[in-house]
């Protein structure tokens, strides 16, 4: 196992991104650290002065974290601008109406409401 100095390569908010980076960094074969991880777990308070969960790589390893760094952040980027959410398309939503208000009231109360008249429609 090499030894030297260890350069933090990269900071998240929340530890499940960098454990997630770190098995990233792993899958290339380059030895990750993470730092602070459980102080900012238990006193997440803390966040913002310790200055995240820390990934950390050997210095050795730097340029080649690098460029694994990029291609996530690439990637994570280009996934972000792929998936636009939004409400379904009108026809793929169906309303049920007053009907459907009625039965769901009856099911989880039992007291059945008065139902609008039909006197007035044709």
């Amino acid at each position: 196992m090499a030894t030297g100095p260890l350069v933090t390569l990269v900071r998240f908010t929340y530890p499940f991104e960098a454990h997630l980076f770190k098995g990233l960094l792993e899958s290339r074969g380059l030895a990750a650290f993470i730092a602070d991880e459980h102080l900012i777990t238990m006193q997440w308070m803390w966040e913002i002065a310790l200055d995240g969960v820390k990934v950390q790589i050997h210095s050795h390893d730097l340029e080649a974290a690098r460029e694994v760094l990029t291609d996530y952040q690439t990637h994570r980027l280009a996934e972000s601008a792929t998936q636009a959410e939004g409400p379904p398309p009108r026809s793929a939503v169906r309303f049920y109406g007053w009907r459907a208000l009625v039965a769901a009231c009856w099911a989880a109360t039992g007291v059945v409401f008065p139902l609008p008249s039909s006197k007035g429609r044709t």
